[in-house]
């Protein structure tokens, strides 16, 4: 057989196990949000935003977390830069980093892991997608990851 088909052929059958290895990884949480708003005359809100809430993810872990950041509104625009500690059942961490620019009571964003533990070491690094709304200080929160 011709080299170059051989060589195509393996890089094929390699792209289409990879996909077959990939997984979903979905978390979701829902809590409370404490929010401090300094309001500006032209409609800007700068808010100091705190939120509380409980976890769940695909691999059937669960915890609690608590995110501190800021909220910046303008015209129903809103930018959302957040830091959150996720704990699990067996009292191992996760650091995040949530961000979103979007229309004011909901919107997507991107999560990033920026600190695992051992047994988390597959997302270290990971961007994943995830939306988010709000009930008045109630939050709603879905993410999914794609796992390679």
């Amino acid at each position: 057989m011709n080299r170059l088909y051989i060589f195509f052929l393996i890089n094929i059958t390699f792209l289409y196990t990879s996909q077959l290895v990939a997984k979903d990884y979905d978390f979701e949480s829902r809590g409370k949000s404490e929010q401090k708003v300094l309001k500006f005359k032209d409609g800007r809100k700068y808010i100091h935003i705190t939120t509380h809430g409980w976890w769940t993810d695909s691999d059937g872990n669960y915890g609690n977390e608590v995110c501190y950041g800021y909220i910046e509104t303008s015209n129903e625009n809103i930018n959302l830069d957040i830091k959150c500690e996720l704990t699990d059942q067996s009292e191992k961490k996760l650091r995040v980093s949530r961000k979103r620019n979007s229309l004011e009571g909901g919107g997507v964003g991107v999560n990033t892991y920026l600190e695992t533990s051992e047994e988390y070491n597959f997302l270290l690094g990971k961007r994943c997608t995830y939306a988010v709304t709000f009930l008045k200080n109630d939050f709603f929160y879905k993410q999914k990851c794609k796992i390679t």
